[in-house]
C-alpha cells in the first residue's frame, strides 16, 4: 500500500492498476522519444567525413562540436532533478524534446565550427533533460524487478536511435548532403510531440511532495548510498567514455581501416543492432541473475571483441559484426547502469540517481571523445586507438565488480540494512 506523501515525505508515485493501459502508452512514448535521442547523438559522427570534405577541415577539428553535444547533455541531465520537481516530470520531458529538435535543426544552418558548436551545446542540454525524465516516468507505481526491465526497455530506445541513424544516414547524407540527417532530427521531435502532449498526462508523472526539491545529488550519499553511488558514478564514466569515444570517430575510424565513406556509417548500425541484443538479454536474464553481474560479464564480452579487432586482421563485414559485438557490451553495460540506479536509489530520490550517474556517464563521454581526436589527430593506427580503449573497459570490469559484491552485503555507512538489487 502506497502511504501519503505527507505521511512518508517521498513523492507520490501513480499506481499501475491505478491507470491501466495508460502507463504502458506513457512506456511506448518514453522509449520513442529517448529514441530519437539516440538517433539525434549519432547523428554528428555519421556527417563527419562528409562535412570534412565539404568544409576542407580534418575529421579531428569536429571534436569542438562533438563535445559540446556531451557538455550540453551533462548540463541537461545535472539540472533535470531539480527542473523536474519544479515544472514536472512531464513538461521536463516535453522541453527536452523540444530543445533537441531546435538545436538540430540549427545544426543543419550551420556553416562553421563555432556556430555548430553552439548548436550542439543546445541539442545536447535537451537531449539530457530526455533520458531521466522519461525512465522516472515509465517506472512510476512499478515494482523493483518490473522498473528494472522498463527502464533498459526505455533506455534501449539510445541503441535504436543509433540503429535508425546508422541505416538511414548513409543514404540521406550521399543523396541530400549532410544536413538531412539534421533536419530529419528535427522534423522527428515535432511529429512526436502533439502525441506526447496528449498521450501523456499529469496524472502519469509522480508529483513531488512539498519536500521533494531538497532530494538532490546530496541525497545519494546519504542512508548507506555513498560508496554505491561513487562506484556507480566511475563505471558509467569509463563505459561512456569508450562508448561515445567509438559513437563519435566510428565512421572516421573505419575509413581508416579500408571501408569506404558510404559503408563507413554501417558501424553505427552495427552498435546500434548489438546494443538492442544486449539489452533484450539483459531484459530477460534480469529475472534470474542480478543486474551489476551480468554488467561485468557484459564489460568483458566488450573487452574480448576489441581485442579481436586489434590483434585480428577481420574484413569489411567481419568488422562490422565484430564492432556490433562491442556495441552488445557496451550498450548493455549503459543501459544497465541506469537499471541499477533505478534499484538501488528509492522513488523520492530515483530521478537524481539516475540523472547523476547519467552525467557522469557523460562527463566520460566528453572525455572519450576528446582523446579519440587526439589519437586520430596524432595519425595512431586504428589498431593501436582500438587497443587503448580496452583500457578504461578492464578498469570499469573491476568497478563493477566491486560495485556488486557492495550492493550484495550489509552497507557500511550508518549501518543500514543490506541494499539489494532484485531480481
Amino acid at each position: 500500500m502506497l502511504e501519503s506523501p505527507a505521511s512518508t515525505g517521498k513523492a507520490h508515485v501513480p499506481t499501475a492498476t491505478s491507470t491501466g493501459l495508460s502507463r504502458w502508452l506513457v512506456i511506448v512514448l518514453t522509449f520513442l522519444a529517448v529514441l530519437l535521442d539516440g538517433f539525434d547523438t549519432a547523428s554528428l559522427g555519421l556527417a563527419v567525413p562528409s562535412l570534412a570534405k565539404d568544409w576542407a577541415l580534418s575529421p579531428a577539428a569536429f571534436a569542438a562540436p562533438l563535445i559540446a553535444t556531451n557538455a550540453g547533455v551533462v548540463l541537461g541531465y545535472m539540472i533535470c532533478g531539480r527542473l523536474s520537481v519544479r515544472i514536472g516530470l512531464r513538461r521536463m520531458l516535453l522541453a527536452g524534446v523540444v530543445a533537441f529538435a531546435l538545436g538540430s535543426a540549427l545544426t543543419a544552418l550551420s556553416a562553421g565550427i563555432p556556430f555548430m558548436t553552439v548548436a550542439r551545446f543546445v541539442t545536447g542540454a535537451g537531449l539530457g533533460a530526455v533520458l531521466p525524465a522519461a525512465i522516472s516516468l515509465a517506472t512510476a507505481g512499478r515494482d523493483g524487478g518490473q522498473r528494472e526491465r522498463i527502464a533498459v526497455f526505455v533506455t534501449m530506445g539510445l541503441s535504436g536511435g543509433s540503429l535508425a541513424a546508422g541505416l538511414s544516414g548513409g543514404n540521406l547524407i550521399a543523396n541530400l548532403g549532410w544536413q538531412s540527417i539534421f533536419w530529419l532530427g528535427a522534423a522527428l521531435p515535432v511529429i512526436l510531440l502533439p502525441i506526447m502532449w496528449f498521450g501523456i498526462g499529469d496524472a502519469d508523472a509522480p508529483k513531488p511532495s512539498a519536500g521533494a526539491g531538497q532530494e538532490t545529488v546530496r541525497s545519494l550519499f546519504r542512508r548507506g548510498f555513498g560508496l554505491s553511488t561513487a562506484l556507480l558514478w566511475l563505471f558509467a564514466f569509463l563505459i561512456f567514455a569508450t562508448f561515445y569515444a567509438f559513437s563519435s570517430w566510428l565512421p572516421t575510424l573505419l575509413t581508416n581501416f579500408g571501408l569506404s565513406v558510404s559503408m563507413a556509417p554501417l558501424g553505427a548500425a552495427a552498435l546500434g543492432i548489438g546494443g538492442i541484443v544486449g539489452a533484450l538479454l539483459l531484459m530477460v536474464f534480469s529475472v534470474r541473475f542480478k543486474t551489476s553481474r551480468m554488467l561485468v560479464v557484459a564489460a568483458a564480452l566488450a573487452i574480448a571483441f576489441l581485442l579481436m579487432i586489434a590483434l585480428g586482421h577481420p574484413g569489411q563485414w567481419q568488422l562490422l559484426l565484430l564492432f556490433a559485438g562491442v556495441g552488445m557490451g557496451l550498450a548493455t553495460s549503459m543501459v544497465g547502469q541506469a537499471a541499477v540506479a533505478v534499484s538501488v536509489y528509492p522513488a523520492s530520490s530515483r530521478t537524481s540517481g539516475v540523472a547523476w550517474a547519467a552525467a557522469l556517464g557523460r562527463l566520460g563521454s566528453i572525455a572519450g571523445p576528446a582523446v579519440g581526436g587526439i589519437l586520430l589527430a596524432t595519425g595512431q593506427s586504428p589498431q593501436t586507438i582500438v587497443l587503448a580503449v580496452c583500457i578504461p573497459v578492464v578498469l570499469a570490469v573491476v568497478v563493477m565488480t566491486l560495485l556488486s559484491r557492495r550492493l550484495a552485503r550489509p552497507a557500511a555507512e550508518d549501518g543500514v540494512g543490506p541494499i539489494r538489487l532484485p531480481g
